[in-house]
């Protein structure tokens, strides 16, 4: 590590590397996983500051609280508030290739659309 003149320690290189090993943070690997599970998905590059952290947030549950949180999101009644946006999207998804015209009806289907 090079010296570093803004260290809060007189910026020796030797201080500076203590410092890293007492950082116990997110390991790189699971960070830079998550980062590349993220920007993987379609419209990621789209999304606004909140959408992003929603998304990584809800990326990082376990899958047994990230069924949960989504059952609970899709109650009836947010159903039918957001009918039209919905359709919206899984015809764009269909039109697009994403999705086969069985997925298509077993969604709308599931729904209750």
């Amino acid at each position: 590590m090079k010296w570093n003149p803004f260290s809060a320690r007189g910026g020796s290189a030797s201080v500076g590397k203590q410092d890293e090993t007492k950082k116990v943070n997110v390991p790189d690997d699971a960070a830079a996983k998550l980062e590349a599970e993220f920007n993987a998905l379609p419209g990621a590059k789209d999304m606004n500051m909140f959408q992003r952290f929603a998304m990584k947030r809800v990326l990082k549950m376990s899958p047994e609280e990230r069924q949960k949180v989504l059952q609970k999101s899709l109650t009836p009644k947010n159903i039918e508030k957001h009918k039209g946006e919905i359709l919206a999207q899984l015809d764009a998804m269909k039109k697009a290739g994403q999705m086969s015209d069985d997925q298509y009806r077993l969604a709308k289907r599931k729904l209750g659309l």
